[in-house]
């Protein structure tokens, strides 16, 4: 091998000037295309073997059933369907927006704390006037003989409400966070 290496070196004036033959890096790039494709060829296919995932599956269901059966409490009544009382609506979704209004309200009264004190004042009025407006409307729209306008009435007005205390809450934001 060093003989070979030397006797390059030597003579490299007489390699440096040829040529290779014709149609030489023709077959040198069919050549490299042929094992390209030899390797796209002899890649594996992957197989999906499905016992494995079947029988985790499978473990998993009876485990559950299994904790259903001994976990499960035995206490719970099941109470046929007309013995259920019908939910009142208009209780139902003046809860909901009394709880949304109540958290809004209690959101600017922890950013009231940081404020100034005549800020405090007024908006402290506005918000009972807000509290009692509202337990008033309220009161209006369940004596309302007409449910389906009473509850109409019962969204837009808590809407309005709680449209209106998160601009106050927005504006007191900017001054503190809670």
């Amino acid at each position: 091998m060093k003989d070979m290496k030397k006797y390059i070196d030597d003579n490299r004036e007489t390699f440096d000037d040829k040529e290779p033959s014709a149609g030489h890096f023709d077959r040198f790039e069919a050549l490299l295309n042929s094992r390209e494709k030899d390797k796209e060829e002899k890649k594996p296919k992957r197989k999906i073997n499905l016992v494995p995932i079947l029988s985790i599956a499978a473990s998993v269901a009876i485990l559950i059933g299994v904790a259903i059966k001994f976990y499960a409490p035995d206490s719970i009544k099941r109470v046929p369907a007309e013995q259920i009382e019908k939910v009142d609506e208009f209780q139902a979704t003046n809860d909901y927006y009394n709880q949304l209004m109540e958290e809004k309200i209690a959101d600017i009264m922890c950013k009231l704390a940081s404020t100034d004190s005549e800020n405090q004042v007024l908006l402290s009025r506005d918000l009972e006037q807000i509290i009692d407006y509202n337990k008033q409307f309220v009161n209006e729209m369940k004596n309302n003989e007409n449910r389906e306008i009473a509850l109409l009435y019962l969204v837009k007005h808590y809407k309005t409400n709680i449209q209106a205390l998160e601009g106050i809450d927005e504006k007191l934001g900017k001054y503190a966070n809670c």
